[in-house]
């Protein structure tokens, strides 16, 4: 065949991976009379990985069924989970089998084309000439999202619909999800409702709307959509685990684990494991943790994409079920891969302690704490606290497991699930009696805190209700009691006085790190439309 000229795809750097080395020569011999001369090969996902890692690729021709231990579609979903790939790489599945088709459309990371067996070079020309002309059309909004201008990019996506209506349904689709995540809920909404115009089979468009009824508070009304879109097809992964978000919002953790593992039955892989494991750990189903964090080891064996995570939650697991031995093991096995990964060593040293204290071992499980505790420095209002004062509970150390909880709970005593973990951090320990001298007092001192700044701002005392609340932020800045009660006092304040920029300023502030530490809050969501109101009225009457 004779070669293609075409400059936009001179350009273009590519890699194949595919673990057939004729497989790999053909495709690259492909792309090569396509104009496409710098071609690398990859036989493994780990070679592929390392090639990734250090040079920037155009386009990626990637085999599904790799190895037995990591499939395409896994190493797609790590790429994109963490951040490995730049927005602009086309990434395209080759598979024998045209199912392929459901399971790439339920996905929650999809290649940007698949390509079913044998190829041709001008199928693959036409699919990267096609994603190439995307591209260049949506440059104008992908460049404001870079930038994280989100209004300029909503700009520009009603500019670039005007002159390229072709392709309205991409369009839309960016619109929609950065009006959403600009938290303006009421515009996406409209956005959903013309694609869904357009089509009504627009899966995305209908889990927006979802997500709009979410950002909403209207719970109910976001699960009975999200139901409808499962009872046509329940093989699509976003709406299992928007599910699982509203049911986490709800307060319904058991119905959480259902979505995700409905989700993980859908496409199996080591993320949706570590899901399913969190989920069931935070319930307390042991067993299906246990299970599933074994699965997330299995789905990486020998593999660039293992996290040491996956040993690490095993190890906790294992010291939950009185198995201090199997935990010690799994911990040993994991320093022998993981040793020098950021922040393994300290984990480590945690778990240990407690299974060393399971044991009966009191020396080692001190020392374990000991390294733990200086590996650990400032200690932050988190899981890690509470497995860190576990440590020094089974170690023996009780006053030090009672004044590690009793900080992290001062730190954000309104985190239910902070809370919970630290309740049953003593139950587990053999310390329930303590929960109220612990727990429930560490709660009320930073209730009674907010408390005095209400009664403050209720006596018109602003400055010195905010001061109150600013004081004790210093102490624990992400308690966040104190930033919902700082953004209600200043939305409340601007309510009654007008705006003022300076206080949106803060509100906003309060809000981006509440939105961090409680996700898929009701409260917060709440607040943003207070404020959004607040602002829309400020500006009629200016």
């Amino acid at each position: 065949m004779a070669t293609i000229l075409n400059s936009r795809l001179a350009k273009l750097r590519a890699i194949v991976i595919d673990d057939m080395r004729s497989m790999r020569e053909n495709i690259r011999g492909q792309l090569g009379q396509l104009g496409i001369e710098q071609v690398d090969q990859a036989a493994t996902p780990d070679d592929a990985l390392k090639l990734i890692g250090n040079r920037n690729y155009d386009v990626i021709v990637c085999d599904y069924n790799l190895n037995k231990q990591t499939n395409g579609q896994q190493l797609l979903e790590y790429l994109r989970s963490q951040g490995l790939l730049p927005p602009t790489a086309m990434f395209f599945m080759v598979t024998a089998e045209s199912s392929y088709g459901s399971v790439a459309s339920a996905a929650e990371f999809q290649p940007d084309a698949y390509l079913v067996k044998p190829l041709t070079g001008g199928r693959i020309a036409d699919r990267i000439e096609r994603l190439l002309d995307k591209q260049q059309i949506l440059n104008p909004i992908t460049e404001r999202l870079r930038k994280k201008d989100r209004s300029g990019a909503i700009t520009e996506c009603d500019k670039v619909l005007q002159t390229h209506p072709k392709w309205i349904v991409d369009i839309l689709k960016l619109k929609g999800t950065t009006l959403l995540e600009s938290g303006r809920t009421e515009e996406a909404r409209e956005v959903y409702e013309q694609a869904l115009a357009l089509r009504n089979d627009l899966v995305w468009a209908q889990l927006g709307l979802a997500r709009c009824e979410q950002a909403a508070g209207k719970l109910e009304a976001a699960r009975q959509t999200v139901t409808d879109i499962l009872d046509k097809n329940n093989q699509f992964i976003a709406a299992h685990d928007l599910m699982a978000q509203i049911a986490e919002a709800e307060g319904r953790d058991q119905d959480a684990l259902h979505a995700l593992n409905a989700s993980y039955n859908v496409i199996p892989s080591a993320r949706r494991s570590r899901l399913v494991g969190d989920a069931a750990y935070r319930v307390g189903n042991l067993d299906q943790a246990c299970t599933a964090f074994s699965q997330a080891i299995n789905h990486t064996r020998g593999s660039l994409t293992a996290q040491p995570s996956d040993a690490l939650s095993l190890a906790q697991v294992h010291v939950d079920m009185n198995e201090p031995t199997l935990a010690l093991g799994v911990l040993e096995t994991a320093a022998n891969i993981h040793r020098e990964a950021p922040g393994f060593a300290e984990r480590h040293a945690t778990i240990a302690a407690q299974a060393f204290g399971r044991l009966g071992d009191l020396q080692s499980a001190q020392a374990a704490f000991a390294s733990a505790k200086e590996l650990s420095g400032t200690l932050r209002a988190d899981q890690h606290a509470i497995a860190l004062a576990k440590a020094a509970l089974h170690a023996g150390l009780v006053e030090e497991g009672k004044r590690i909880l009793a900080k992290a709970i001062k730190a954000d005593h309104e985190n239910s699930r902070l809370v919970a973990a630290a309740r049953k951090a003593l139950e587990d320990t053999g310390h329930g009696a303590l929960i109220q001298s612990v727990i429930d007092d560490a709660i009320s001192e930073g209730a009674l805190i907010v408390d005095e700044a209400n009664k403050l701002m209720r006596e018109g005392r602003f400055d010195a209700s905010l001061a109150k609340l600013e004081e004790a932020m210093q102490a624990t800045p992400e308690n966040t009691g104190l930033l919902l009660a700082a953004a209600q006092l200043h939305l409340l304040w601007m309510s009654q006085k007008g705006l003022d920029r300076t206080y949106v300023e803060r509100v906003n502030t309060y809000l981006n790190q509440l939105d961090r530490l409680m996700p898929n809050s009701e409260r917060v969501a709440k607040m943003a439309r207070f404020l959004r109101e607040t602002l829309l009225r400020g500006n009629g009457e200016s």
